[in-house]
């Protein structure tokens, strides 16, 4: 009978999957998302796989890029007493029943408006919306 040994050989123990922090995500994105920027050059420099990065980048992508391009924006608003106090001072029988319908659109926003508005705070939205 003729036997062959040969060692066992074992796969190597692959080490535990990295935990990346959402900063750390959100910075490789971004940089991901810069112009002209390589998404596995990104990788590389990084020490992550170009797969990961795209994972990424539809996590965390459109947040970073409305806020690189400036469409996410917050606007002023201050209430005033005069406003509130003209609203309560005049009575329904002093004004006529108005209603309507005013649709908006500026670029990805819109601003919809039913019903009676006061021209004043209308005035005052329109000129912060509109350039």
């Amino acid at each position: 009978m003729d036997t062959k040994i040969q060692p066992v050989t074992s796969s190597p123990k692959r080490s535990p999957y990295r935990r990346h922090t959402p900063e750390f995500k959100r910075a490789v994105v971004a940089r991901s998302l810069a112009v002209g920027a390589s998404v596995s050059r990104v990788a590389r420099e990084f020490d992550v796989n170009a797969n990961q990065v795209f994972a990424w980048r539809k996590q965390y992508g459109d947040v970073l890029r409305d806020a690189a391009e400036g469409t996410c924006q917050l606007l002023p608003i201050t209430v005033t007493e005069s406003a509130a106090v003209m609203s309560t001072s005049t009575s329904v029988a002093d004004t006529a029943p108005v209603s309507g319908l005013l649709l908006l659109t500026v670029g990805s926003a819109q601003l919809r408006v039913e019903g009676s508005v006061d021209p004043a705070l209308l005035a005052q939205v329109l000129a912060r919306l509109l350039p």
